[in-house]
């Protein structure tokens, strides 16, 4: 684009500077002479004719050096032997100064006007727009990488801890809900979100089954509770890993804001297991984004109630209805209802609201 302003208006160079601080360097730069700087060349910004337009001192169109008092001295008037010279101010989206696009010719040019300007600043506008974007992907790409290496320390750092689930009405553990740790606190969803934007979602995911497998390897937890994805249940490496424990020990949730495109498919992976005695829970209900079609086609033998929801409802009777009524559709879809984060302050509800198990301690 450089290069078309320069052979559109006739002249022997185009460039981009950009200015950082007091210096300024050579972004792009096209030349149908030689001269002394390359692009990366950088300088002191004073002084330059850059300089002089974007402080207003000089015009931004001059067609003859030689005539103008401050440019027919001008130190880069005889070291780039400029003739003519316009040049326009590049600003951000943000309004902030990015640099200059100019271009000049070693002859002086009688005829170049405003109009000259004019293509200069069309063109300056939209190639500010590509740097910008340029440096987004840039940014977005540093970013990127970044956190994969935080996925790298995360597969490598975290732990099981198993909350037990209990009966309401007995108090007798019947279960385990298996929660990945993490070192630096992060909570597993938002980790499995960082982890899927670097592609790595199921690797994960499998890295924290592996992990909790392995935990309940030697001990007699009944039924260890695990997140899953359709994504990862469909990957080879899931039926390897469970082959390793009876299905009738294993419960599988699926988030209640998990993207499912096919439930015909997810129901077809999931039948052997549960014929094998695997049982299925939708996580979270009662975050706002649960929908009683996802309820309904996955048929779930348990829900599991969103701690959110179920943290002060002793004081808050509208939090009590919720949990009444999604214990009431656990009922009636013959489904346990269990809910998460129970506080003593909650605890005593939990019969009279309709709950069958509950999970103390902080859930993730």
């Amino acid at each position: 684009m450089v290069d078309l302003v320069r052979r559109e208006l006739g002249l022997n160079v185009a460039f981009i500077s950009e200015i950082e601080g007091d210096r300024r360097s050579f972004r792009a730069l096209v030349s149908d002479v030689d001269l002394p700087i390359q692009v990366g060349f950088s300088e002191p910004y004073e002084g330059t004719y850059c300089q002089m337009i974007t402080s207003g001192q000089l015009g931004e169109v001059v067609p003859d050096t030689a005539s103008e008092p401050l440019t027919v001295d001008a130190f880069h008037t005889s070291y780039l032997g400029i003739g003519a010279y316009v040049g326009v101010p590049m600003t951000r989206s943000s309004g902030e100064l990015f640099g200059t696009l100019c271009a000049f010719s070693r002859d002086p040019h009688p005829d170049l006007s405003p109009a000259e300007a004019e293509v200069l600043r069309a063109t300056a506008v939209l190639i500010m727009r590509l740097i910008e974007m340029e440096e987004q992907v840039d940014g977005r790409l540093t970013d990127l990488a970044d956190l994969a290496e935080t996925i790298d320390g995360a597969l490598e750092d975290a732990t099981i801890e198993l909350l037990p689930v209990s009966e309401v009405g007995t108090g007798a553990v019947v279960g385990h809900e298996a929660v990945a740790r993490f070192a630096d606190g992060r909570p597993f969803r938002r980790r499995l979100g960082e982890a899927r934007e670097v592609g790595r979602g199921v690797e994960l995911e499998l890295s924290v089954l592996s992990r909790t497998l392995k935990a309940v390897e030697e001990t007699s937890v009944p039924v260890v509770s695990v997140s899953l994805s359709a994504e990862a249940l469909r990957d080879p490496a899931f039926q390897a890993l469970i082959a390793s424990m009876p299905p009738s020990r294993l419960m599988l949730r699926f988030d209640v804001d998990e993207t499912i495109e096919d439930y015909e498919e997810l129901t077809a992976l999931l039948q052997p297991l549960r014929r094998l005695g695997a049982r299925v829970a939708v996580d979270r209900v009662g975050d706002g984004a649960a929908e009683l079609r996802h309820i309904l086609l996955l048929s779930p033998d348990v829900l599991r109630i969103d701690p959110e929801l179920v943290q002060g409802l002793a004081d808050d009777v509208r939090r009590r209805v919720l949990v009444e009524s999604i214990a009431t559709l656990a009922a009636q879809i013959d489904a346990d209802c269990v809910a998460l984060g129970v506080s003593d302050a909650e605890l005593p509800w939990m019969d009279e609201l309709g709950v069958t198990h509950v999970v103390r301690g902080t859930c993730d």
